[in-house]
């Protein structure tokens, strides 16, 4: 099965990835991904120009080379080029027990995944086999809508204020920060070796009974998303 658009409206496009073959991401394991882009702007080109700091990627600190680790040069480009070719069919509710159905899903390898609707992340992860989910935009939105998708993603945090607002609400979070909470466990794929298909526990409060996740900054993009985060 090819690549499918699982959701666009004027602005965006949600396309789900892997469908066909193993992922080959080490970080991650076999799991689909899904990527969040603008419709019709390079997604090259919403980086340089900081477009994508203001849509998809709204409330990352890391947007548009300030840290951030994915290069969408590479697979992000590709898959929007082979959309706006027409390359891609469109997935239809009733297909995701076929698509998603024992499966484990990567919800926003590019993009936050809060822009997808709920209704949509709800069927799908119905379905799946597990998923991961973060999300930066959280406390740009009304709080009920946060809540609900802090239910299935985890709120993305870099200061202490912003960790400290997520656990207020009771929402676990995935901080990113030189320094570890006292009260979070460190990222399993650092901790012991784990990948994202292994561990599954970044997928919010529906993982309550665990602790929120803390991971350091790390590989090319370190020094960029400290300075970020101390930014």
């Amino acid at each position: 099965m090819k690549n499918q658009i699982i959701h666009e409206n004027s602005k965006i496009v949600v396309i789900g990835t892997g469908l066909e073959r193993k992922s080959q991401n080490a970080k991650t394991g076999d799991m689909l991904q899904i990527f969040i882009m603008l419709k019709d702007v390079n997604p090259v080109q919403a980086v340089t120009d900081g477009i994508a700091a203001k849509t998809i990627c709204k409330g990352c600190p890391f947007a548009s080379g300030s840290g951030c680790y994915v290069n969408v040069g590479q697979s992000v480009l590709s898959i929007w080029k082979a959309y706006k070719r027409g390359s891609y069919e469109r997935a239809h509710p009733k297909d995701y027990s076929r698509i998603f159905g024992g499966r484990k899903v990567r919800f926003g390898a590019y993009g936050n995944p809060s822009m997808i609707p709920l209704s949509i992340v709800k069927a799908i992860a119905k379905v799946s086999n597990g998923w991961t989910g973060y999300f930066h935009d959280w406390h740009l939105m009304p709080k009920a809508k946060a809540a609900a998708y802090a239910e299935y993603f985890m709120v993305s945090t870099d200061t202490e204020e912003s960790r400290l607002h997520a656990e207020s609400n009771k929402w676990r979070y995935f901080h990113v920060s030189p320094s570890k909470p006292s009260n979070a466990m460190e990222c399993l794929s650092d901790a012991k070796g784990l990948s994202c298909a292994q561990c599954l526990l970044c997928a919010g409060n529906g993982k309550a009974r665990q602790k929120s996740i803390w991971i350091n900054p790390h590989g090319a993009k370190k020094a960029k998303a400290v300075k970020a985060i101390e930014g």
